[in-house]
């Protein structure tokens, strides 16, 4: 009856320990969205205003400082068609929310 009670035990402490672990990390804000979800959030988003054929996303988000306030993001871009020829947008999305921080479109330069 104590082995039992033992196993019980140990069952539970560690229990208590991941959910301890898993709810400090959601309160300091630690938990981040993958490179992918981002990405499906970017997109959806994008797609009621940008027609976009292609979208790429960095893996790993960074430190990305705006206005003297430090984000940890995601960059990556999107590929529109528009007029017939490709033109590209680069953003910058949060890493816990997937919000779009930032949407530049890249300058076209003219070939001389």
């Amino acid at each position: 009856m104590s082995n039992h009670f033992n196993k019980t035990l140990i069952i539970g402490v560690i229990a208590g320990y991941i959910a301890g672990m898993t709810v400090t990390r959601i309160m300091n804000g630690k938990i981040t969205l993958s490179s992918e979800q981002v990405l499906e959030r970017v997109k959806h988003t994008a797609k009621n205003q940008l027609s976009f054929d292609g979208a790429w996303i960095c893996l790993t988000p960074h430190i990305w400082s705006n206005d003297q306030l430090n984000h940890l993001v995601y960059k990556g871009g999107l590929i529109c068609n528009e007029q017939g020829k490709n033109h590209h947008y680069d953003f910058v999305a949060d890493a816990k929310s997937g919000t779009i921080l930032q949407l530049k479109s890249q300058r076209r330069f003219s070939g001389a």
